[in-house]
This record gives C-alpha cells, sequence and structure tokens, in this order.
C-alpha cells in the first residue's frame, strides 16, 4: 500500500484542489466513477452519492449525471486501495473557491 504523500505526488494533485473531471460510469447506488483531468497518472477516482449535491434528500441513480458530464469537484482524499475520493457538492466548491487568493 502507498502512503497518501505518495498518491498526491503520483497524481500531479494536491487535497482540496478543484479540478474539472468526467464521468466514467456508474457504480450501482453507491455514486459515479470519474476521470480527472491534470493528472500525471491515471488513478481511479470516485464521487459518492452523498458528495453530489446539498439537498437533505441524497440522490438516487436516476438522479446520478450521464455517463459523460462533465463536473468540478474538489480533491478529498485517497482510499486504502488507492482511489481518489473526491466531492461535487456546491457547497464543497464554493469553499475552496472563497479561500483561493485572488490573482
Amino acid at each position: 500500500m502507498v502512503d497518501d504523500d505518495r498518491m498526491w505526488q503520483l497524481s500531479g494533485l494536491h487535497q482540496f484542489q478543484v479540478v474539472r473531471c468526467t464521468v466514467t460510469g456508474h457504480r450501482g447506488r453507491f455514486g459515479v466513477e470519474v476521470s480527472v483531468a491534470g493528472q500525471k497518472t491515471d488513478i481511479p477516482a470516485f464521487i459518492d452519492f452523498v458528495m453530489l449535491s446539498d439537498g437533505v434528500d441524497h440522490p438516487t441513480p436516476a438522479d446520478f449525471p450521464a455517463i459523460g458530464s462533465v463536473l468540478d469537484a474538489v480533491t478529498l482524499d485517497f482510499m486504502p486501495g488507492g482511489e481518489l475520493r473526491l466531492s461535487a457538492r456546491p457547497s464543497s466548491l464554493g469553499r475552496q473557491e472563497e479561500s483561493e487568493p485572488e490573482a
């Protein structure tokens, strides 16, 4: 197993970075698989269904973005198997946009 610091280094990304990703698959009722733009290597990535919206009611598979949809998301962490976990919640994106310094 590779540690988190090494995974961030391999990916070319950093924690809590806003990234653009493309939905590549649905994982049953659990969420969507995505491909993240700007990665140095092809690391599997996933957005859990609870990280797709801020609503009180969690989205169901019928509500999931279609395969091929492009989303903005925030990098969260790496799971023990090396999969990158992201959040596409508007609140997560808003927090990161507020914390980024102005150019």
